[in-house]
């Protein structure tokens, strides 16, 4: 039987857990991989959309980030070198297709989730694996390590650095370095120390259809939360990888269409954003068309907080992740990724607000025929103006792993973070019809 999670009682404070009368959290910020921030704390937009009123005589002493923090100097001449940069580029870096990127990787089909740490990890759908990457701004190279994963396609995946989880392998028991998901009801775990060549099967839910995986670190423990797009459920599990039982609110946008499910979930701060998709009830697929998408808003505790974002360009989205600092005008906006139509939106992180998709130097909408997920660079890895993508191109057949960075831009060195006021309390082309996983 689950165990149970924190039920919010009605009416509750925002972020408060019921049974401590205190807040409940999130802390740390990760999906589909690595950890996320918050824009550099203190902050201006680069948007205009979103730029705090100057005064008359044009100062910027009264800006603000979308998170309402006095800007910092440093924030202000990257804002001010953002603010040219509004066209992108796509880096294409590794293919299982010959020909089609600087580093041809055969295991690369279909790649879904990203996990970003020292290294890239992508988990491969076509190929049931998890490969990794290495190398500086705008390049990549692939490491020795490739991961079987059990248990049917591998889709989302977390990265994970504490001591729970626990798994055990053909060598050993570990605490697990990378958790997947799977459209099979799988949950596995890997571990070098537990089995270095593969992963075990550490959950399993009959008749669940796992999308994506999202890692939640609070003040109350760590769970990972898994939408469950035959559900229309997002599950979560404790740190001994348990079923935690939900009340029938929680983690449910009560104003969501019959049709639509929980594609994706990500950990924005305090926030828990879940895309939504329109479900084919036939064949369980996601339908894309243009509209067809939602992006909602939760407390740690699963309260529904508000909808974020509504139809529009929304086509089957599954991409969710802030933007770097570095990244041109759109520096810190919220991007949501079209598994639909390819398309980036970016949307201010407060109040929703949609700003437009990623243009190309042409003007076009970038557009990335299967497009999954998205992870911000690394001084390390791709570098710290750009954002990683992973893609199903050719209909899932094959893949695709690239990077997108403000058009003209050279690989940007490590930006120094400004400090922060207060500490994180965190965590026209489209598919005429429904297809893929």
């Amino acid at each position: 039987m689950p165990t149970p999670f924190p039920t919010p009682r009605s009416p509750a404070p925002l972020g408060s857990d019921p049974l401590s009368g205190g807040p409940m959290r999130a802390r740390i910020v990760t999906l589909c991989a690595a950890p996320l921030a918050l824009a550099l704390a203190g902050a201006a937009p680069a948007h205009p959309a979103l730029a705090h009123p100057a005064s008359a005589g044009g100062s910027s002493r009264h800006a603000e980030n979308w998170f309402g923090h006095q800007a910092h100097p440093l924030a202000h001449a990257l804002a001010r070198a953002a603010r040219t940069s509004t066209r992108f580029a796509e880096v294409p870096l590794v293919s299982d297709v010959v020909g089609k990127a600087a580093v041809t990787d055969p295991k690369l089909v279909n790649p879904w989730g990203l996990a970003m740490g020292a290294t890239l990890w992508v988990s491969n759908a076509g190929t049931g694996t998890a490969t990794v990457y290495t190398g500086g701004a705008g390049t990549a190279k692939k490491a020795p390590t490739t991961v079987a994963i059990p248990g049917g396609t591998p889709t989302g995946q977390v990265a994970y650095t504490g001591n729970a989880f626990t798994i055990k392998g053909k060598t050993g028991t570990a605490p697990a370095s990378f958790v997947f998901s799977s459209p099979s009801g799988a949950i596995t775990a890997w571990s070098a120390k537990a089995d270095p060549d593969n992963a075990v099967i550490a959950a399993f839910t009959r008749g669940a259809d796992y999308k994506g995986l999202a890692l939640m670190n609070t003040n109350r423990g760590t769970f990972l939360l898994a939408p469950s797009f035959s559900h229309r459920r997002v599950h979560v599990f404790d740190e001994d990888f348990r079923r935690v039982r939900l009340s029938d609110r929680q983690f449910r946008d009560p104003s969501l269409p019959a049709r639509y499910s929980p594609f994706n979930v990500e950990i924005v701060g305090d926030s828990v954003m879940v895309a939504y998709a329109r479900r084919d009830p036939g064949t369980g697929k996601p339908v894309a068309g243009r509209g067809n998408g939602f992006v909602s808003v939760f407390a740690a505790d699963g309260r529904f907080v508000r909808r974020l974002a509504s139809r529009g360009p929304l086509n089957a989205p599954w991409a969710m992740t802030l933007a770097p600092q570095g990244f041109g005008a759109y520096a810190g906006a919220l991007l949501v990724g079209n598994f639909g139509d390819g398309w980036i939106n970016a949307y201010n992180p407060r109040t929703g607000r949609y700003l437009g998709p990623l243009r190309r130097a042409d003007g076009g909408a970038i557009a990335l025929e299967g497009l999954w997920d998205l992870e911000p660079g690394t001084a390390g890895n791709g570098g710290t103006d750009a954002v990683w993508f992973s893609a199903g191109i050719s209909k899932a057949r094959h893949g695709l792993l690239g990077l997108i960075r403000p058009a003209g831009a050279t690989p940007a060195p490590a930006a120094a973070r400004p400090p922060s006021p207060s500490p994180s309390s965190s965590a026209t082309h489209r598919h005429g019809g429904g297809y893929g996983y």
